[in-house]
């Protein structure tokens, strides 16, 4: 089968006639209209990868299979008989060009004749042969087409089958199983491969063609790299390498990259003390993550010789992209002060941690830096320094672009002026036993600014060394406690009882005392308590709407009567109904012990004090109660407690029936009020009626008086008239005489 080509091979499949003759014109039809050999073309994709593969499909049904992988270091092995031939590899472009960050991806175009009926097969590596390899990045391939010369039957037995992917990252060997005729996957960690094996199950004889997708992705530096692929071809199932040849070369030239802008993904971490000098980026972020901040509190220092700043900032530089290359922002950036610190570089570019630097001076220290472009994804340390001034400091880190990527606010206290107890846990300590009483209390250490104090060793001196012997306090440092507050703990005596009592002393040396003679100190009262023997129950009301909320106490004493110590359990207690709330139908669920009272609500962080949570909720049915318990005693006792819930309906029918009939009373009054006063006014007009009549007579009378009157006056100047009337006629018969 020497100088067997696929054109060849089709022609002469074509002679037999039948169906294969039919598959090898149609074949020989679709290989002539797009020669595999001359496939290659890339598109820009939008993901930083510069150019994908050909999505062309030379036959909707093809049989490609990958088989075992035959590895570079195999190329030694001795030659034994080959089946296969007339293997071609092509590449579509030689060289590319790509800039840092991006992704360089050519097509590989190949081609096989199986001359066994199974498991011939060829692998193709690609290896990076320039002297710089260990900065090329990573090579990844994938087949994008394939065909071969038959055609599938009804039952798949042409179908590939599986196809491996050798040399993984994580070590492995990834089957991808064959779906539709595509033996290709775009998930680069699924074919995170320099390698991969192609291979044939079938008739012998028959020619095979692949297009595969090759990626060179991540590289760490710019340079030129050159990429090898070789073919290695072994026969049918006994995995002998049979030739080693170079295929195809690809040199690839990666350009550095201007600086990437940072984005407000960008990280600021404040770390205590010297994060640079912990070994590299790897532990700058001392255990608890990037983004967690330390402790914000650190002693001033007036040292001129001091390696160690109080505090670091940790930047580390993000971009917007959202490809697997990594955070490529690579700005400068500044950081500015506001208060009392002072900054210094704690990294050289790239992160790399430089020799301890001393404190500076009034002279030397700065209140302003910039820090030179770092390298893409890795971490910069600014150091933070005291300016021997208590005080608090503002930090700002803003990019070359004028992007704030974080601010952070450190203080720095000056000595301890004063000690305060500011927590009360426990105030009533366990009798008899000389186990410790863990975190009792707190207290808070300030200096002359009211600014809590680091670093301090409190002791604890007692009033009777019968019932506490002494005990100690600890900084409670810690992510999520104030640095300067100190928990103390109590030991007792063993031969201790109920009822002692002890005042205790906590104390440190006064830094104002050059002699050492005198403390700064601050007490604590505490007694002494024994276990839990009885305890009383009460409720908060005697009766209860429905459902209404409430609140159940348990009031205990130890067998000396005296107050049982502080944190034991509450009791377990039920009721004969079902209650609402938190409890679990009858159950009640009590808080611990403080004082000998436990109680059905919720205690607040201090535990001395309760929320003001509602908990517990009287039982839905009216009717009396009952909540009971056993209390501590050696043969317990039975302790309970009865309330009622009220019958909401009847109450309201017999406040409605009283509501109605004072209602008809006082209508009733208001009828007969009403009938009074018409009485009244019926009187009233009476009178007035009779008044009317008189006044009627005596104007009548009154009337006819007049009328009488009137009727003399006017015949009286009738009378005048008529005389008046002569006298006038007198008058004039004397004028005419």
């Amino acid at each position: 089968m020497t100088g067997f080509s696929k054109f060849s091979f089709l022609r002469r499949v074509r002679i037999h006639g039948g169906e294969c003759g039919a598959v090898a014109r149609a074949l020989h039809h679709e290989i002539g209209a797009m020669p595999l050999s001359a496939v290659g073309r890339k598109v820009l994709s939008t993901t930083n990868e510069r150019k994908v593969m050909s999505k062309k499909t030379f036959f909707k049904r093809i049989a490609l299979v990958a088989v075992a992988a035959l590895g570079f270091g195999m190329l030694s092995v001795a030659p034994s008989n080959a089946t296969v031939t007339s293997h071609t590899l092509t590449i579509d472009s030689a060289t590319d060009s790509i800039d840092l960050g991006e992704t360089a991806t050519a097509v590989l175009t190949h081609q096989f004749v199986n001359l066994a009926s199974q498991w011939d097969s060829v692998t193709i590596v690609g290896v990076v042969t320039s002297s710089n390899a260990i900065d090329a990045g990573n090579i990844a391939m994938r087949v994008t087409d394939s065909y071969t010369s038959i055609a599938n039957d009804a039952s798949g037995a042409n179908s590939p089958q599986y196809m491996q992917l050798p040399n993984n990252n994580d070590g492995e060997t990834r089957t991808l199983v064959h779906s539709g005729g595509n033996l290709s996957n775009t998930n680069r960690a699924d074919r995170l491969s320099d390698s991969l094996t192609v291979g044939y199950i079938g008739s012998a004889n028959r020619s095979v063609g692949s297009q595969i997708s090759v990626d060179l992705y991540n590289p760490a530096k710019a340079g030129t790299y050159v990429i090898s692929f070789y073919t290695l071809t072994s026969d049918g199932g006994s995995s002998t390498l049979v030739s080693s040849t170079v295929g195809a070369t690809w040199t690839v030239t990666v350009s550095a990259t201007a600086a990437t802008a940072a984005t407000s993904a960008s990280t600021v971490t404040l770390r205590n003390g010297d994060a640079a000098a912990r070994g590299g980026q790897g532990t700058y972020f001392n255990g608890t993550g990037e983004g967690t901040d330390s402790q914000t509190l650190a002693a001033r220092s007036t040292s001129t010789t001091s390696t160690t700043p109080g505090f670091s900032l940790v930047i580390k530089q993000k971009d917007d992209l959202t490809s697997d290359l990594g955070n490529l922002a690579q700005e400068s950036y500044t950081v500015q002060v506001s208060g009392e610190a002072w900054v210094t570089a704690g990294t050289t570019t790239g992160g790399v941690a430089v020799a301890a630097a001393t404190r500076p001076t009034s002279a030397t220290g700065v209140k302003w830096i910039q820090m030179a472009t770092h390298v893409a994804d890795s971490a910069t340390v600014v150091r933070v320094w005291s300016t021997g001034t208590a005080g608090t400091a503002t930090l700002t880190v803003t990019s070359a672009a004028g992007l704030v990527l974080g601010t952070k606010t450190v203080t720095f206290h000056g000595d301890v002026t004063a000690l305060a107890v500011t927590t009360t846990t426990k105030k009533v300590i366990q009798a008899g036993t000389s186990t410790a009483s863990s975190a009792a209390f707190s207290v808070t250490a300030t200096d002359a600014g009211g600014r809590a104090v680091t670093g301090l060793t409190p002791t604890i001196i007692s009033s009777n060394a019968n019932a506490i012997s002494g005990g100690s306090c600890t900084d409670a440092s810690s992510s999520a406690v104030t640095d300067g507050v100190y928990s103390c703990s109590v030991t007792p005596v063993s031969t201790s009882t109920s009822g002692m009592a002890a005042t205790l002393t906590v104390r440190v040396g006064d830094p104002a005392d050059a002699t050492g003679t005198t403390y700064l100190t601050t007490t604590y009262a505490v007694t002494m308590g024994g276990a839990i023997s009885t305890f009383v129950l009460t409720t908060d009301k005697a009766t209860y709407a429905a459902g209404e909320a409430m609140v159940v106490t348990a009031t205990a004493k130890d067998a000396s009567g005296n107050t049982p110590y502080d944190g034991q359990a509450g009791p377990t207690l039920r009721a004969n109904k079902a209650l609402g709330g938190t409890a679990a139908g009858t159950s009640i669920t009590m808080n611990a012990f403080y004082d000998g009272v436990s109680t059905s609500q919720t205690r607040s962080a201090s535990v001395r004090t309760m929320s003001n949570d509602i908990t517990l909720f009287a039982p839905a049915a009216s009717g009396e109660f009952t909540i009971s318990g056993l209390d501590g005693q050696t043969t317990p006792a039975s302790v309970s407690v009865k309330a009622t819930v009220v019958d909401d309906a009847a109450t309201s029918a017999a406040n409605a029936a009283s509501d109605a009939a004072l209602e008809a009373i006082d209508a009733a009054n208001a009828a007969t009020d009403a009938a009074n006063l018409a009485a009244e006014a019926a009187d009233a007009a009476t009178v007035a009626a009779e008044e009317a009549r008189d006044a009627a007579d005596a104007a009548t009378a009154a009337v006819e008086a007049l009328a009488t009157e009137v009727a003399t006056l006017m015949a009286a100047l009738k009378a005048q008239i008529t005389t008046l009337a002569n006298t006038v006629a007198k008058i004039a018969k004397k004028v005419k005489a």
